[in-house]
């Protein structure tokens, strides 16, 4: 173990995650000094007269699938709010309107438009890096054109992870396999996941583009996938994500990212499978350490400023116990997986599409176990287990806000197929060793 590289890739990764905080800082600010409340007053009342705000709960409803608003009533309310006398603590704090159930923030957001003074609250919890799109944007523009330059825009992030797998299909060079697989997981994500209307609501827009873009990054990371040399890459990654993300997916980037580092080490550098999974699920860790440090930066920053400015502030620490609860506050393991399955199954077609991947693994296990490779499947099937370690972690969030947490679910289930595809198209053997050892390979 090289101790000097370790600490070499650590100091890497925190100078990453201050430059990160020192830009999120200025960003958000330069947004709010910027911004025009009473023009986004006037885009938001337009877009709840259109009804391109969801219905009168604040909700889209796509087939049983529901694309709730909760998020941009949240950021909309902060946006609308008169500027502040202390702009520091106005951006740190990110004051959003209170609301009490049953009365939801849409409520509050709607009374507020409509001229009925409602009570703010500090909503330092998350960093609300949306804003820098939202507050810009809804100055000028209208609520609808929001959504469409913002679904068109995920689209494009979509298209920069799927662009490298298509020079061989452009070319012609690619196997009819690697093209079915190609077709079958753009398919399968479409169908599983709320992806081509997510630009209905913009605060998950942001968040999925961002997802998407650190993904395009990876997949184009030139050199070899060594964890030390990406570690810091995934690190801001995750310090990044979390600038933009409501606790909604931090398991699904470390996923993702997991993937593409286990299926580059083990396929195009032909390292051992073991000691990559290993690297894989470090790497996974890595990045959910740098979405936690973020968070933590945070918090720093509110609770300084609070002392600074002779401000009342404090750390949501009260959320820890309802984020790690179940669905009624208590704990049940599987719980929220079991939720998010369901909520999986809203999509058009239903339980069909996890019904046919479940089918498609059975079937790519079978011939892996005659053609003895079914640890190199197996591996791909084993990074989930971080990122479902996280779930169980936020049951109840995930719980609460399954229509955007669920993603997870859909994701795993056709990038694992693709991954054991791959595995199994491979003609050269994968090594279930480290070299220098003895030991079987899968042929």
């Amino acid at each position: 173990m090289d101790l000097t590289a370790i600490a070499k890739t650590v100091a890497q990764a925190l100078a990453a995650l201050a430059i990160i905080v020192v830009l999120a800082c200025l960003s958000l600010g330069l947004a709010d000094g910027l911004r025009r409340p009473e023009a986004i007053r006037e885009a938001v009342r337009a877009a709840i007269a259109s009804q391109s705000f969801g219905d009168r709960e604040g909700i889209e409803r796509i087939g049983q699938h529901r694309l709730s608003h909760f998020s941009e009533c949240i950021g909309l309310s902060t946006a609308i709010a008169p500027a502040a006398a202390n702009p520091i603590t106005f951006t740190l704090q990110s004051p959003a309107l209170l609301w009490q159930p049953p009365r939801s923030i849409c409520d509050s957001l709607r009374e507020q438009l409509a001229g009925t003074e409602q009570p703010h609250f500090a909503y330092s919890r998350y960093w609300h890096g949306y804003r820098l799109v939202t507050e810009p944007f809804l100055s000028f523009f209208s609520y609808r054109s929001l959504q469409l330059w913002g679904g068109a825009f995920l689209i494009l992030c979509a298209f920069l992870v799927l662009a490298p797998f298509l020079p061989p299909v452009i070319r012609g060079t690619a196997s009819l396999a690697r093209i079915a697989t190609l077709v079958a997981v753009t398919a399968l994500g479409l169908v599983m996941t709320d992806l081509p209307i997510s630009g209905l609501t913009p605060t998950h827009m942001v968040s999925l583009s961002v997802l998407l873009l650190c993904w395009a990054v990876a997949l184009r990371k030139q050199g070899p996938m060594e964890l030390l040399r990406f570690a810091p890459w995934a690190f801001a990654m995750g310090a990044i994500y979390n600038f933009f993300d409501f606790l909604y997916n931090p398991d699904l980037l470390a996923y993702v990212l997991g993937w593409t580092f286990l299926l580059r080490a083990v396929l195009a550098e032909q390292r051992p499978l073991g000691v990559s999974l290993v690297q894989a699920i470090l790497l996974q860790g890595v990045v959910i350490a740098g979405y936690i440090a973020m968070w933590a930066a945070k918090w720093v920053l509110v609770v300084v400023a609070g002392r600074i400015f002779g401000e009342q502030t404090s750390v949501p620490s009260q959320d820890f116990a309802r984020w790690f609860g179940g669905g009624d506050g208590v704990y049940r393991p599987l719980q929220s997986l079991y939720e998010l399955l369901l909520e999986s199954a809203t999509m058009p077609l239903g339980w069909w599409p996890i019904a046919a991947c479940l089918l498609a693994g059975l079937a790519l296990f079978s011939v892996a176990l005659r053609r003895g490779q079914a640890a190199a499947m197996l591996g791909v099937l084993v990074l989930t287990f971080l990122p479902l370690l996280v779930l169980e972690l936020k049951a109840n969030h995930s719980i609460q806000h399954a229509p955007f947490t669920f993603r997870l679910i859909p994701f795993a289930l056709v990038l694992s197929l693709a991954g054991a595809a791959a595995m199994l198209g491979r003609s050269a053997p994968i090594t279930t060793l480290a070299p220098g050892h003895a030991g079987r390979v899968q042929s």
